[in-house]
């Protein structure tokens, strides 16, 4: 299953920036995958800024599917209170749809509506009579509805008219979305203290915890502590409750929102019978609603059919009903792709690679001027000279003079060069990259590690603004990196000047992205406007 699809919506409507769209773009998905999506509504206050939106246990409904596309096969039927028409095809002619209706609805006029196909307009054939039309999805494919309205009602001199159309109905569709509560604090320990171990403690804090305070519970006493503050904060905290004391505790940032607690001197390097334990009932956690959807169905494979391509651009449309009004809060253009492993899927077997006997015999001849020379077991050129000698375990140019020996290891003789590239003399570069590239033994524009066991280096200049940081404050900006990936080491290169008291840090939390962390550990409010940033991400 996928990660969260984290969706934050303005409830007039649109889509925010934020979770899987920070920048106001959705991720791509593909065929066959599961993905759990989870939506947030949000609206202004009276100061203009976005915050959750009191909602009257709303409902909501995600489609993934084609607007105002039609089915390709089937047919359907229309009601009456008399009765059922005959099946009725999905591209029918409307001498077709009059044949059907008329032994349910008498003597009507059936004409085309709008210049697509499965759209038809009923006219009543006296005025003031009423029309009353249901229908029947019956074989309609791909999935599909019948929408009926009334274009006209009926009057004492006006025909009552009623517009049956044909609709697909999405090719993904979800509308079993529940309310949770987002990740909020855990306590876990990572390990029980021993006499070469100390016993260490993970406090992680999920992405949607926004408020309150949690508590930290030792032998009988507890500290309570604002979810927002710092590692020297809360091991001060903890060094006051009785049993543990000052110097007994190391509290560190595991680089996330999370802290790492560990038992040190005087309560290190042993098992520590009295367990940390949490209280987190105080935390403020935002409110999702949410759903799993699964792109599998047989209406995406017609709608990459109807494509002929291995990637689509349906509509992704949300929809809320609140106190029984439906208002539509997003439609996006989203992509599909096609997946390439599929159920049963196994590794190829390998095709046989061999000579005959006559292509080996044709290949080689024994004790030649020009090819195979057996007794001084050699290689020799068209020209007679030897290239390849064997028995000395020697390459030779064309001059002549041998250029690489085998002996007792690999020895090149003057100049080298890999690849088709120019052999050239020993190279000087102090970037090693760089002679290795010049040689030919790597290829060039191409990311290379920089540390041992780094399979790339990836660098980016981004403007991040962080606003401003109160006083042991601390704000959060992600920041896309293509080709990071999680656990990645991440190096920031800081603008011409930072002020005292911040850290600026990064983590690579997920793929492709950078999450920056500006910490305020003094006093007071420090602004830290617009900046450009130098992020560099080396693989590990």
């Amino acid at each position: 299953m996928a990660s969260n699809i984290d969706i934050l919506l303005d409830k007039s409507g649109g889509l925010l920036p934020g979770g899987a769209a920070p920048y106001g773009v959705l991720p791509s998905f593909t065929r066959n995958d599961v993905y759990p999506f989870r939506i947030r509504v949000l609206e202004r206050n009276a100061s203009g800024a976005y915050t959750d939106a009191v909602l009257s246990s709303p409902s909501f409904s995600l489609g993934i599917g084609n607007i105002d596309s039609i089915p390709t096969d089937g047919q359907f039927k229309l009601t009456t209170t008399t009765g059922t028409s005959n099946a009725i095809s999905f591209n029918a002619t409307t001498a077709q749809v009059l044949n059907a209706v008329s032994a349910i609805a008498g003597n009507v006029a059936v004409t085309t509506y709008g210049s697509s196909e499965g759209s038809w307009i009923i006219t009543a054939a006296t005025a003031n009579t009423a029309l009353s039309f249901g229908g029947l999805s019956f074989t309609l494919f791909p999935t599909s509805a019948i929408q009926i309205n009334t274009r006209r009602a009926p009057t004492a001199s006006v025909f009552a008219q009623q517009i049956i159309s044909l609709g697909r109905s999405p090719a993904v569709f979800a509308d079993s979305f529940s309310s949770v509560s987002g990740d909020g604090i855990a306590l876990t320990k990572l390990q029980d203290g021993s006499s070469t171990t100390n016993e260490t403690y993970a406090l992680s804090i999920g992405n949607d915890v926004y408020g309150g305070s949690y508590s930290l519970a030792y032998g009988g006493f507890s500290v309570g502590i604002d979810y927002s503050q710092t590692a020297s904060n809360v091991a001060t905290m903890l060094s006051a409750i009785t049993g543990i004391g000052p110097t007994n505790i190391s509290v560190q940032s595991d680089s996330k929102r999370g802290l790492i607690i560990s038992f040190v001197n005087a309560l290190g390097l042993q098992n520590v019978s009295t367990a940390l334990t949490l209280d987190a009932s105080g935390v403020q956690v935002y409110n999702w609603y949410s759903a799993t959807v699964t792109m599998s169905t047989s209406e995406i494979e017609e709608l990459f059919n109807e494509a002929g391509t291995d990637t689509i651009t349906p509509t992704l449309e949300i929809e809320m009903t609140e106190s029984g009004q439906t208002k539509t809060l997003l439609q996006y253009t989203t992509s599909i792709s096609k997946d390439l492993i599929l159920t049963g899927a196994s590794v190829p077997a390998s095709l046989a690679s061999y000579y005959t006997a006559a292509q080996c015999d044709s290949l080689f001849i024994a004790d030649s001027a020009t090819n195979v020379n057996a007794s001084n077991r050699s290689l020799r050129s068209s020209s007679g000279v030897t290239a390849v000698n064997y028995g000395t375990r020697t390459l030779v140019n064309a001059a002549g003079s041998t250029v690489v020996s085998f002996g007792t290891g690999l020895a090149f003789s003057g100049t080298m060069g890999f690849y088709g590239n120019t052999p050239t003399a020993q190279p000087t570069n102090i970037n090693v990259v760089s002679g290795l590239i010049n040689t030919g033994l790597i290829a060039s524009g191409v990311s290379y590690g920089v540390l041992p066991q780094s399979s790339y280096t990836v660098t980016t200049l981004t403007s991040v603004s962080f606003g401003t940081l109160a006083g042991n404050d601390q704000h959060y900006r992600d920041v896309v990196v293509t080709g990071a990936a999680v656990n990645d080491i991440v190096l920031i290169g800081l603008p011409s000047a930072v002020s005292s008291g911040i850290v600026i840090q990064g983590v690579a939390y997920k793929t492709n992205t950078v999450c920056l962390s500006a910490i305020h550990s003094d006093t007071g409010s420090v602004n830290l406007n617009t900046a450009t940033y130098r992020i560099t991400v080396i693989g590990y």
